[in-house]
């Protein structure tokens, strides 16, 4: 599962080589959750969108059922995925880190995941486009699987994190290439880090 990241625009400057259409005038994005704009990259660009798939089909915007994720599993049959995925709408949702709440104790803490390496984390993603009467709305899905063992302890599920050598496969390659891409596994270490998440007086979120 992922249902919260952080997109911090100096550590994507810092991996240039490899998000090569990261604008250098994004804002920081310090605790993005379901529903919130997100910078992502597909094959054109870079394009802001919203975070949870509208299909282009739905009646409307508001969805009666959660799609900020999908299942590798299931992403080429579930009705909400499938035809995004059939029309190769793929995208990389490119995060600093992601942050889950395991239970440790007796309670739930918040722990960030990052690479150990400071590189960002390439989620895969699906995209899609809703329009209804003059209201355009572009949205995306981050896919998730089974994670690594580093990490397993913290959910049962993890986002799709590709390697930078797939991202271009991921974006262009063919439907076959892609659905290769859904079982293999990521080479990033990644480690899961105790960390609170607050608001200041002015709304502006900060860790201590």
């Amino acid at each position: 599962m992922c249902g919260a990241f952080e997109q911090h625009t100096k550590a994507m400057h810092r991996w240039a080589e490899v998000l090569t259409n990261w604008p250098l005038d994004v804002q920081d994005r310090m605790d993005v959750r379901p529903t919130m704009l997100a910078g992502t990259l597909d094959a054109r660009g870079y394009r802001e969108r919203y975070w949870s798939l509208v299909p282009a089909w739905a009646e409307s915007p508001r969805l009666p059922y959660s799609t900020f994720n999908a299942r590798v599993e299931t992403v080429q049959s579930k009705p909400a995925f499938r035809t995004a995925w059939r029309n190769a709408q793929r995208c990389v949702i490119p995060v600093s880190a992601y942050f889950e709440w395991p239970v440790v104790g007796s309670a739930k803490q918040c722990h960030r995941i990052s690479a150990i390496s400071g590189a960002p984390l390439l989620l895969a993603g699906l995209w899609d486009i809703w329009e209804g009467g003059d209201a355009t709305h572009h949205s995306f899905t981050v896919l998730t699987t089974t994670p690594v063992a580093s990490i397993e302890w913290v959910h049962h599920r993890m986002p799709l994190v590709l390697d930078a050598v797939n991202l271009e496969l991921w974006l262009n390659g063919s439907l076959e290439q892609a659905t290769r891409l859904l079982s293999l596994p990521t080479d990033n270490q990644l480690s899961a880090t105790p960390f609170t998440i607050r608001r200041g007086a002015t709304g502006d979120l900060f860790s201590e």
